[in-house]
């Protein structure tokens, strides 16, 4: 046991030590100022020796009667306080309890579970930066988690890559994209694009639809080398491929035509481009669409731009080669 400790509990000791002495001392002044004044009155000495006692008596009385009433008041705050301890423990439990129990009927419990474990690997006496740096990555992700619970829309400030890449190689039915040559001119040539590609190359090659409309500003854009070279790429792959012209979008649905990728018809990933020239412009904002009725929009806007488009038509070998 430490000296700090021995410290601690010599005090209460004390105390009661000091209340006793304090105790026998009122007992032997009461009786002895009965006996001085009953003696001074000329009592008989059996009658001071008597009310002497007597008086001493009440005194110690009183004062164990004080005594124990400020011990049982102690004991019923200590009470009420070990009471809502209890309480505060049991609700904490209870809380405790029903999360374990959300995370067991859980199909990602063994995520939720590697999650928490990682994250309490993480020293504490680690660097600040590391530390808000994680809580700002786990931040994001309950939030995102929130945003899909909820069912709405969840917003990216630029161009976001995990999610394109993540729910490209998640798809489970089928991918439909709506993808505007002029914006995504560049899109294929980057890391970022060859890294969708091959995603969806995968995808095609295990069965599953994916289907791509470009949309043109003008039959010309046709004959592009290097557009003509993406989409045959990706004919390649297994990607249905085909082509709009601006001018056959019907003219209610031009107001709709935008970047878009639909996954499984469950959701939908939007793109913003920046204002200015569509060959330099680029992602201002990603949108993840979650909400049933405008993922149902967005699956018929595809499907109504895929009946009015058309396969490209292969170039003949004297214009490949010139």
């Amino acid at each position: 046991m430490t000296g700090e400790s021995m410290a601690g509990r010599r005090p209460a000791p004390l105390r009661e030590t000091s209340s006793v002495v304090r105790t026998l001392v009122l007992t032997v002044a009461s009786g002895g100022l009965t006996f001085l004044i009953t003696n001074g009155l000329h009592q008989d000495m059996s009658i001071s020796i008597m009310l002497s006692i007597l008086i001493g008596g009440i005194a110690l009385m009183v004062r164990f009667l004080v005594d124990f009433e400020k011990r049982l008041v102690g004991v019923e705050e200590m009470q009420k306080a070990g009471m809502a301890e209890m309480k505060g423990l049991i609700l904490e439990i209870g809380e405790a309890t029903k999360l374990f129990g959300q995370i067991q009927s859980s199909r990602h419990a063994s995520l939720v579970t590697e999650l928490v474990t990682n994250s309490t690997r993480i020293p504490p006496d680690s660097p600040p930066i590391i530390h808000q740096f994680v809580e700002a990555k786990v931040r994001e992700t309950s939030e995102l988690l929130k945003q899909i619970a909820d069912g709405g829309t969840a917003t990216y400030y630029g161009e976001d890559r995990d999610w394109l890449l993540g729910l490209t190689r998640t798809a489970t039915k089928g991918i439909d994209a709506i993808s505007m040559a002029a914006v995504d001119h560049d899109l294929w040539q980057s890391e970022i694009g060859q890294r969708y590609l091959d995603a969806q190359r995968r995808v095609a090659e295990d069965g599953r639809r994916v289907r791509r409309i470009f949309v043109l500003d003008e039959p010309a854009m046709a004959a592009d080398p290097i557009l003509r070279r993406v989409y045959e790429e990706q004919i390649d792959m297994k990607i249905q491929v085909r082509l709009l012209y601006w001018a056959d979008v019907p003219a209610r649905l031009r107001v709709q035509v935008r970047d878009l990728i639909i996954f499984d018809n469950a959701l939908a990933y939007e793109t913003t481009p920046t204002i200015g020239d569509p060959r330099l412009a680029q992602v201002a904002e990603t949108r993840l669409v979650l909400t049933a009725s405008r993922v149902h929009e967005c699956a018929v806007l595809f499907g109504e731009l895929w009946k009015v488009s058309h396969e490209p038509q292969p170039v003949p070998d004297v214009q490949r080669n010139a």
